[in-house]
């Protein structure tokens, strides 16, 4: 980590922290969760016996306004912090090989919309198209159907809330998975340099 990327999460942190301190133990309570208890008639699924409070992990039934300001703020970190991540895992497993452009000397067949009067490639990485990755890639697309149909099963059954959240997540996160392996294995990594305008 670079010194100037650390002191900008030292002072982020000690601005917010004090701040998820004091939501955190303070604020008004949250309303309970519940069905049908409301003024208007929640339309639920009549062949299906609805759980929406069952699950397999104990939580709270009521997260005060405070509290759930302070979760969305550590989820926006944690994506951002996921992205990054991403970012960095594609552009190394890409560039892991010795570029074949170096300079623009092209020994290669690039699609024709690439190089033009006013662009050119600098440098070309091919893909490492692992067979590993290929095995992986599989695997995340086979658990990203799964638990698709998981989720699809349970909304038009039980309805349980924590288990719809838990295949949800699990579904996205099965097919950002997915798109990064592809991405960083089987998608060549190209540096091209262009004039723009007048310069």
């Amino acid at each position: 980590m670079r010194r100037e990327t650390g002191i900008i999460l030292l002072l982020i942190a000690v601005v917010l922290v004090p701040m998820w301190y004091v939501a955190l133990t303070s604020g008004t309570a949250g309303s309970g969760i519940a069905l049908g208890k409301g003024v208007e008639e929640v339309p639920v699924n009549a062949s299906g016996e609805v759980l929406a409070t069952a699950g397999f992990v104990d939580a709270p039934n009521e997260v005060g306004v405070n509290q759930s300001g302070v979760i969305v703020w550590w989820a926006l970190f944690g994506l951002v912090g996921t992205l990054t991540l991403s970012k960095r895992f594609v552009e190394r497993i890409g560039r892991s090989n010795v570029a074949i452009a170096p300079g623009g000397d092209l020994d290669f067949t690039v699609p024709e919309f690439l190089p033009t009067e006013d662009r050119w490639i600098l440098e070309y990485w091919p893909a490492p198209n692992t067979r590993t990755a290929l095995l992986v890639t599989a695997a995340l697309a086979w658990s990203t159907v799964t638990f698709a149909g998981l989720l699809i099963i349970e909304g038009t059954g039980y309805a349980r809330t924590q288990y719809i959240g838990v295949y949800a997540g699990m579904l996205f996160l099965s097919l950002a998975l997915g798109v990064t392996v592809y991405a960083a294995y089987f998608v060549p990594d190209i540096t091209v340099a262009e004039t723009r305008g007048d310069h």
